[in-house]
């Protein structure tokens, strides 16, 4: 009579809770590691990285789309919108194309200027003189009237409006708790900071 002892093949229960013991333990330590202002929301640096990330993904949507889109800033938000030529207005730009709308943390205030030749003799906040008021969208919402106004356009060309962005703590007077950034005419993002050193 032959019995045959063989081996079944795998792993067992305990070597498998092993090996997800060592990746929990491995994963805690790569997180503790990390600095706190990386992943945190509340970082200034996180979030002018943010706004260039979102700013290159609109000016490849605006090429490739080849609609124009707009920036509207306010004080601790931005959001984006679209020029319809069939309306004549400006859209806000659907959640599910990207982030059309960004709301910082309540300490940090957010301000733009723009730049350039043209620009340096115009008032940012007084610019809604240049938009003529049948272009304008009003839309309803948790009983406000909102109305979108870019300050900032990024056109289908390829070209954007040359500004720049101050992300700052509100009422803080520290250097550190102010991070600039600018774009320039081809949509290139810079942060001064940066380059100086």
């Amino acid at each position: 009579m032959l019995i045959n002892h063989r081996r079944q093949a795998g792993f067992t229960l305990l070597e498998i809770m092993l090996v997800f013991l060592l990746i929990g333990m491995v994963s805690v330590a790569v997180v503790m590691t990390l600095p706190d202002n990386l992943s945190s929301d509340r970082s200034l640096d996180w979030q002018a990285q943010r706004f260039s990330t979102v700013l290159q993904f609109a000016e490849d949507e605006a090429l490739i789309s080849g609609k124009e889109l707009g920036l509207v800033f306010d004080k601790n938000n931005y959001q984006f919108a679209w020029y319809d030529h069939d309306t004549r207005k400006w859209l806000p730009v659907p959640d599910e194309l990207f982030t059309a709308k960004v709301e910082l943390p309540e300490s940090m205030r957010i301000e733009h200027q723009l730049l350039g030749s043209v620009w340096d003799e115009i008032d940012s906040d007084k610019q809604d003189d240049f938009i003529n008021a049948e272009d304008r969208v009003e839309i309803d919402g948790d009983d406000n009237l909102l109305s979108l106004d870019p300050q900032v356009y990024i056109m289908a060309s390829g070209e954007v409006t040359p500004f720049s962005l101050v992300f700052s703590i509100d009422g803080s007077d520290r250097e550190e708790d102010v991070v600039k950034l600018s774009v320039d005419m081809s949509g290139v993002i810079t942060f001064p900071e940066l380059i100086e050193e």
